[in-house]
């Protein structure tokens, strides 16, 4: 069965479902992440809106991607996913 590209790049690696403690751990604290940074983006998308707060938009963004990327790293290494 062929996969589309989409969900390999959300997930490089299948998901298994024989994880410990770690890795539920670390799909938990991913998902948090990924949860705070969408309220971070829309919080700085209503600061770009308004127009008065550009640069507090822009060091929300900035935490936002960092989040995201941040703790898909730890999912990585804890849940090797």
């Amino acid at each position: 069965m062929r996969h589309s590209v989409w969900p390999s790049f959300i997930w490089p690696h299948l998901r298994r479902r024989d994880v410990g403690t770690a890795a539920t751990i670390g799909r938990l604290i991913h998902w948090m992440g990924v949860i705070v940074a969408g309220l971070c983006a829309l919080l700085a998308a209503e600061f770009a809106v308004e127009g008065w707060a550009t640069h507090l938009s822009r060091s929300l963004l900035v935490a936002a991607l960092a989040l995201t990327f941040g703790t898909r790293g730890l999912r990585y290494v804890l849940a090797r996913e």
